[in-house]
């Protein structure tokens, strides 16, 4: 024999708000970190400023590289990277520096470190801190 349950019911109640608080002014951004402020001014426009053997230049921020532009770099075409992740305005300049294997590498952990990331780690899943136990 089979009984039907009633479906439970639930009081959802609002967060309180808080109306002395100051007003979010939805950067997300702290005043106190002049850098934040700088980045997210930059950040609008997507590109970044940069140094590239000395002079700076615009590019994406490394969480915006296409896939195509990591590929090329992948197979050794950087001129199909920096194109790819340079502001267009910016490219010719880069041709002219013909930046070295050094520098070229210089700016990619300088990208990576201003964005705060780092190359070729996933912030995936982590293992889980307990084992488990075979029986």
């Amino acid at each position: 024999m089979t009984t039907a349950r009633s479906p439970r019911t639930t009081t959802r109640t609002a967060a309180p708000r808080a109306r002395d608080a100051e007003p979010d002014t939805g950067d997300g951004y702290d005043e106190e970190k002049p850098e934040s402020r700088e980045q997210r001014l930059e950040a609008t426009n997507r590109h970044i400023a940069m140094p590239l053997c000395g002079e700076e230049v615009r590019a994406l921020p490394t969480g915006a590289w296409p896939m195509s532009a990591q590929r090329a770099v992948r197979q050794g075409d950087f001129d199909t990277f920096m194109k790819a992740i340079l502001h267009e305005d910016d490219y010719e300049l880069y041709e002219e520096l013909d930046p070295t294997i050094d520098e070229f590498n210089q700016f990619v952990e300088d990208a990576y470190d201003r964005t705060g990331q780092a190359p070729g780690k996933s912030s995936g899943p982590s293992r889980s801190s307990r084992s488990t136990r075979r029986r």
